[in-house]
This record gives C-alpha cells, structure tokens and sequence, in this order.
C-alpha cells in the first residue's frame, strides 16, 4: 500500500495526484547548478539571479501541482525523494508542511527489486548496494526533516499507520489543521471516483492500494534477502537503528494491529482471487503482457527479414514499433539512463571549461528567458504567497 494515498482526504481540502517524477528533477537540477562557483557566477551575469531562479522554480512547481490534480484549496505532491530538498522547498513555499513517510528500509528495498521500480543510481540486481542507497538517501531526508522542524515535518512510520490507521491519522490530519472524516479510514471505495483517490496504470503499487488497509506488505521482504546481507545489514544500513528498527530481526515486531486491520488482512488472504481480478478491472491490466509483446517482438523480427535493398527502411520501421510496444520497465530504464548520460555530459563540458580557463561567451542561453521571468516575477510571488503546499514523501 502507498502511505502517501492517505494524504488524498476524500473530503476534498487536498489535490494530491500521481508522482508527478518532474518536480525532483528540477530541484535537483538547480542544485547541480548551484554546486559550481564558476556556474553560480555565469548565471548571476547572465540576469539569472537567485530571486529569479526561485520565482520560476516556484511557479513551475505550482502550475505542475496544481493542474494535474483536481482543483482544491490545499495541493499535495508526494513524488518520492522531494524531501532530499526539503530546505529549499520550504523557501519556496514558507506555508508548506512534509509528512516524511518512513518504512522499514529493507522492505522498501525489497519493493523496489521485486516490483522493477527505476530509480536513478539503484542497481535492482544487488540487494547490498540498494540498501546503501536507501540509506544516504533516508538519511538525507531525516537531516532534513530534523532541521525544517517538528511544527513544518511530521515523520510518519509506515508500519505504525498500517497496525493503527485511526490512531495514526488522526495525528496526521490534527498536524495538516484538517477536521477528521472517516472517510479517510476506506480509502478503497473513492479509488479513481471524483474527489477520490486517482491511480495511475503505471505506478508500481496501485494492484495494491485498490485493496483495504492489510498487513500483507509488512513482512514480504522476509526470508528474500541474500544471506551475507542480512549478516551485514547493521553495517550496511545503519541507519535502520537510527530509525528504531533492529537489522537483526528476521521477521522484527513491528506491534500488534487493531481488530479490524486484521480483519481485512483475513478477508483478503481468503478472496485472494476476487482481489486479483478486481486489480486487472480498475487498472485494466493486460491479462498476458508478456506473451503480446513476444507475439509483438516476432513479427518485428519477421519485418527485419527482408531483402537487402530494403534494410535500412525495415530498420526502421521495426525500430519504431518496438518502441510502441517496449515493456514499461525498459522504457522507465531508457529514461533513466538517457537522464544519467546527459548529466555526464555536462560534468563533462563544465570539466572542458574548467580546463582551458578561458573566459566563456553566451554558454547560458537561460539568459533568453530573464525579461519574461523578471516581468512575471512580482505576481509569481503574490500567487505562491496564496497557496498552501503539502510535500507527502513516502517509501515504495
């Protein structure tokens, strides 16, 4: 289940969407930006001062937000990993609060390999190394968490929301300023309604929040984690300690559940089948996506086939159908990859630059955009002044 799912009231104070997978990725590219001195200077002479950066970060962040969801006087963005950035998000939008969703880190690492969830620098073949990846990154964001404050970054433990939902949303929406409604508790039955919880086909664990609060997910991880990590695990992520969770429990004890939690967890277990083609039903998942894109993948083979003269256009051709039909996972791999290459590019020219010291003429074409952003700027602001933005960073 996506903790963050909770933040989508269906009492309609919120518009909390899908991951939107862009709005990390400008934070991050204005960090990378801001890493080099040299860079920081050609961009404070190119107009692009540090107001002007952050009026259009700010509007483009809002103008996502807002208009991919429905309309509602509070937005919610909940893509993972904001809260790496949480500092400046909060500079951004000094109205803005972050439940910081926390997991179990071996679960969530588990989540990520067993569901062939893309995330840049994780390498889904090594149990070790995407632990120590979860690690920085968790410990990133609970350095963050710590230093935006209690009153701004509510930690959230995923396993204590899944034993106690009430309990734990009750805190949550007290901390948000939002009047409880049980509606919160059967987030099921709005799944893509208006007002409602909206799923996306494509996130990896909608198949999972279609169903009520259950405690299947807990515990999935045990037993498939290689041994020789397990051994290490308090070394490799020690951050699960900082976090209470003890590395050496195998399963931990994470408490006991309220009746009803494992009621629902009963139910489930006994319409497993129900369940499962009720997932195909909302999402309208391909019963055998596998064998159509092997079906798919031959008769792109046979197109290949053909007399020499014709090559190049057979290549073609078969190049852009397997496009259409390449697998989600490879498609998320590509876009990740292609984002990993143009980075190296760029640390690459900025080395380049470094190296000839020479002093550079019209390298940031930004500079084109300065007059529209400075005209724009003052109402920018009044608009972000008038919107009150909540970040729900979750684990998979």
């Amino acid at each position: 289940m996506l903790p963050a799912l909770f933040c989508c009231w269906v009492c309609n104070p919120f518009s909390c969407g899908q991951e939107t997978r862009v709005i990390p990725r400008i934070l991050q590219l204005r960090s990378h930006w801001l890493k080099s001195e040299k860079e920081s200077l050609r961009l404070q002479e190119a107009g692009i001062t540090k107001e002007v950066m952050n009026s259009a970060i700010a509007q483009f962040c809002l103008e996502i937000i807002a208009k991919h969801g429905e309309p509602a006087p509070r937005l919610c963005n909940k893509d993972p990993l904001t809260l790496k950035m949480g500092s400046y998000v909060i500079e951004l939008f000094p109205n803005a609060k972050f439940l910081f969703m926390v997991r179990d880190g071996r679960a969530t690492v588990h989540s990520i390999i067993s569901r062939k969830v893309t995330i840049t620098g994780f390498d889904l073949a090594s149990y070790r190394q995407c632990m120590q990846k979860w690690n920085h990154a968790i410990e990133l964001m609970h350095e963050q968490c710590r230093d935006i404050g209690k009153e701004r970054c509510m930690m959230v433990y995923y396993e204590q929301l899944v034993l106690h939902p009430e309990e734990w949303m009750r805190k949550i929406l007290k901390f948000l300023d939002v009047p409880w409604n049980d509606a919160v508790l059967h987030h099921e039955e709005f799944i893509n309604k208006p007002n409602g919880v909206p799923l996306s086909k494509v996130e990896r664990s909608s198949d999972q929040v279609i169903k009520p609060v259950n405690l299947e997910a807990l515990s999935k991880w045990v037993d498939q984690i290689p041994g020789d990590v397990v051994h290490d695990m308090a070394n490799i992520a020690p951050m699960l300690s900082v976090l209470g969770y003890d590395p050496y429990a195998n399963p931990p004890d994470y408490g006991k559940p309220d009746a009803w939690v494992q009621d629902n967890t009963s139910k489930l277990k006994a319409n497993r089948m129900l369940w499962e083609s009720k997932a195909k039903q909302v999402l309208q998942m391909d019963p055998n996506p596998e064998e159509e894109n092997t079906n798919n993948n031959n008769n792109d083979h046979n197109h290949i086939n053909k007399n020499n003269e014709d090559n190049a256009i057979d290549n073609n051709n078969n190049n852009n159908k397997i496009n259409k039909i390449m697998p989600e996972q490879q498609q998320e791999e590509q876009e990740e990859q292609e984002q990993q290459d143009l980075e190296q590019e760029r640390e690459q020219e900025h080395s380049q630059l470094l190296q000839q010291k020479q002093k550079p003429k019209d390298v940031i074409t930004i500079k084109q955009l300065t007059s529209n952003l400075n005209n724009d700027k003052k109402s920018n602001n009044n608009n972000n002044n008038g919107k009150q933005y909540v970040g729900a960073v979750e684990d998979t």
